[in-house]
């Protein structure tokens, strides 16, 4: 299919083409910022939202949008405790769908940016959907770190976004450092790689494409060397599987030079 647009970027690890990109007010969030909630009412209106409304109304979303296909859910099966996921960060909204689905009838958790937890009513709903602000001060993400743990252990999954700008709609994998892997690497469980990629649509087919969303095997701490070989085995199925998926070009992505400068069309 032919491109709708084209982006120019100059960074692949800082460049970020979100929609709300510059948009929200991000608010700091305060060392105490509560990550772990064990009072009954406020778990017994978590469940209910999450597990009775967003859950079922995410799987017609995504079914009747994007035609979402999975593949490789099976390979889930065989873990039996909490896990982490890892996908590429190219939607807005369907990739803070997607990992629900994947971890299904597990509850899944997303690091997020603090932008998520900035708007008043989303500062209360996106803890209570899984989602988990990144912090930034070295008290906060002890804590942070420390609900990761806690989370695991209750056989729930954990989402890391590696990438961690969006870029929509990108049929390629961005680079992405090893940091984020040492979590499942030192708390002793698997990581797992998914890899979105676009096809086509066979009937509309100026609309945007459909998602397929490719699940790797696990990825056992004790199969890797340390936890930069665990992202490299993250890292190198995600690009295979793009290459394999034939991933469509939705968007084009042009890296930025004096020649294309004054052609930015964004």
């Amino acid at each position: 299919m032919e491109p709708k647009k084209t982006f120019y970027y100059s960074d692949e690890l800082s460049d970020d083409f979100a929609p709300t990109n510059g948009k929200i007010s991000t608010k700091k969030l305060p060392d105490d910022y509560r990550y772990i909630h064990k009072d009954p009412v406020w778990q017994i209106i978590a469940a209910f939202l999450y597990r009775l409304l967003a859950t079922p109304i995410v799987f017609i979303f995504m079914k009747l949008a994007f035609s979402l296909k999975i593949k490789n859910k099976r390979a889930l099966k065989k873990i039996k405790g909490g896990y982490f996921l890892y996908g590429n960060h190219t939607q807005s909204a369907a990739d803070a769908f997607i990992p629900t689905l994947i971890s299904f009838p597990k509850k899944a958790n997303i690091i997020t940016s603090p932008d998520a937890v900035s708007i008043p009513v989303c500062n209360v709903v996106v803890p209570m959907f899984g989602g988990m602000p990144l912090h930034q001060t070295i008290r906060g993400k002890v804590k942070m770190l420390n609900a990761m743990r806690y989370k695991i252990g209750k056989k729930q999954t954990v989402t890391i976004y590696p990438e961690a700008h969006i870029w929509p709609y990108y049929n390629k994998i961005r680079p992405f450092s090893a940091e984020s892997f040492a979590y499942p690497y030192r708390m002793n469980v698997p990581a797992v790689g998914f890899t979105v990629t676009y096809r086509p649509r066979k009937v509309f087919e100026k609309l945007y494409p459909c998602i397929t969303v490719t699940i790797s095997d696990p990825v056992y701490p004790s199969e890797c060397k340390d936890f930069s070989d665990m992202r490299d085995k993250i890292y190198n199925f995600m690009v295979e599987t793009v290459e394999k998926e034939n991933s469509c070009e939705y968007i084009k992505y042009i890296k930025r030079n004096d020649e294309n400068e004054s052609n930015d069309s964004m």
